[in-house]
Parts: C-alpha cells; sequence; structure tokens
C-alpha cells in the first residue's frame, strides 16, 4: 500500500508516494541532502540546481558499478552452481561404482569362500583316502598269517618276479 512522505531537499518540501517505510525514505532524503550540502560548502560558486545533478551523476556511477559487481557476483555464482552440479553427478556416478565393486569384491570373497571351501573338502578327502590305504594292507596282513601252510611248510615268500610264492618242504636225504 502506498503512503504519502513529505521530504525537504535544498530547503524544498516533496510529497512523495511510496511503499517503502518512511524511515527509510527519510534516511534516503537526510542522506542525499548531506550529499548536496558537502558539494556546496565545499564549492560556493555550484549552484544547488549543479550539486543535485553532481550528485545525481555521481549516484548513478555508484549504481552503474553496483549492477556490474552484482551481474559478476551472479556470474560467479552461476559458475559455482554449475560446478556443483557436476559434482554432485560425478559424486553421483562414483557412488554407483562405489556399489558395484562393493558388489564386486563381496561375489570375490564368495567364490574364494567357495574355493577355500572346495581345497578343504579334497583335503579332507584325500586324508581320508591315506587312511584308509593305510588300514587297508594291515588289515589284510593277520589274515595272510593266520592261513596255514600246506604239508606243514613254511609261511609262503613272495617271488622277485610276478609276486608268485614259493613253497619249501622237507626231504629225506
Amino acid at each position: 500500500m502506498k503512503q504519502r512522505v513529505k521530504v525537504v531537499l535544498c530547503g524544498k518540501e516533496y510529497a512523495l508516494q511510496t511503499e517503502d517505510a518512511p524511515s527509510y525514505v527519510y534516511q534516503l532524503a537526510k542522506s542525499l541532502e548531506k550529499r548536496i550540502s558537502d558539494i556546496t560548502e565545499n564549492n560556493p560558486r555550484i549552484s544547488a540546481h549543479s550539486a543535485v545533478m553532481m550528485v545525481a551523476l555521481s549516484t548513478m556511477d555508484e549504481l552503474t558499478k553496483a549492477n556490474n559487481s552484482v551481474e559478476v557476483i551472479r556470474s560467479q555464482v552461476k559458475e559455482y552452481v554449475d560446478e556443483a552440479g557436476k559434482a554432485r553427478l560425478e559424486r553421483d556416478a562414483a557412488l554407483r561404482e562405489i556399489d558395484v565393486l562393493k558388489a564386486k569384491i563381496e561375489q570375490l570373497e564368495n567364490l574364494n569362500k567357495l574355493r577355500e571351501l572346495k581345497e578343504s573338502i579334497q583335503s579332507d578327502e584325500t586324508e581320508t583316502k591315506k587312511k584308509k590305504k593305510k588300514t587297508a594292507p594291515a588289515a589284510e596282513a593277520p589274515a595272510a598269517a593266520e592261513t596255514p601252510a600246506a604239508d606243514g611248510a613254511d609261511a609262503p615268500a613272495d617271488d622277485d618276479e610276478g609276486g608268485k610264492q614259493l613253497s619249501l618242504t622237507e626231504t629225506e636225504a
């Protein structure tokens, strides 16, 4: 809602309509009056009108420089936002890659566990086979010793050729 505010500049009263707070408008008028009086006090030959024009020109210069600074800042902010967007995309891609690598690591760990389990089973089977081989001949040896020799001869002996058994019998001389 617009308000009417009266201010005095260079001895002349001005009625303004504004949506800003009256205190803000009074502060602006006070600052403008100070700038005009600074110029006229330092240069008594300059008229109030010329001082107002100089202040207006100076204010336009400040406004232009401020707008240029704002544009530079906007440009920098846009670059930062673009860089942040790219960084976010790169981070998201890296996180996805990390997830893929974690899954691969888990697969490799599972494969390693399976390999270790397989080796353990094979080792157990090898041990079991070795035990069976060691116990099998020992079980057969007493059975062969218990078998009596024919004709009261000594126990059979293995021949070097083909494992043939020879029996010795006593003969009368």
